[in-house]
């Protein structure tokens, strides 16, 4: 028998190995039966409990509150022409000379570009010369960018872009279009 052993150790310690893994998964087997046994019979694995039914009980009869009707919600503006009531432009002062880049204000993509354009917005001048009332005036029209032109400080920009302060504005808002 050592002759075999020392001939292929590798298939002896593979078998050995076999047996030994083998041994125990059937030690492991016979354990787990021999708790079961101890525990008690195992109910099936089928068998769920079953739930208690409830007993219905009526509700009080209660009169429905009176539904207060919804707002109708602010329908998106995609331009001035759209505009409910038929005046389709802000109350500003007119632009005088030839249309700016509004994309240059940090704020104003090509979508606002447009509406900006077909409310009568060319100029940085215009915007710049803006009050409260008149930001109010035109922030009304914005639909959802409602709000941009406080946010994204379109008034200061305009002011510098319109003197010509083209490195104030870079310095301070960063240089390039809005694209």
């Amino acid at each position: 028998m050592f002759e075999l052993v020392m001939d292929n150790p590798l298939r002896f310690l593979l078998a050995l190995l076999i047996g030994v893994a083998t041994g125990w998964w059937i030690w492991a087997r016979w354990a787990a039966e021999a708790k079961a046994d101890a525990d008690g019979p195992a109910a099936p694995a089928a068998a769920q409990p079953v739930a208690e039914p409830v007993p219905v009980v009526a509700a009080p009869v209660v009169a429905p509150l009176p539904v207060a009707e919804p707002a109708p919600a602010p329908e998106p503006v995609a331009l001035a022409e759209n505009l409910p009531g038929g005046d389709a432009r802000p109350k500003i002062a007119a632009a005088v000379g030839a249309d700016d880049d509004l994309r240059l204000i940090k704020g104003i993509g090509p979508k606002l570009n447009d509406l900006c354009l077909s409310l009568g917005v060319r100029r940085f001048d215009q915007i710049a010369a803006w009050g409260a009332a008149e930001v109010a005036e035109v922030d009304q029209y914005l639909g959802n960018f409602r709000g941009r032109i406080a946010r994204d400080e379109w008034v200061a920009q305009a002011k510098l872009l319109a003197a010509g302060k083209q490195a104030e504005w870079e310095a301070a808002y960063g240089g390039g279009t809005n694209t």
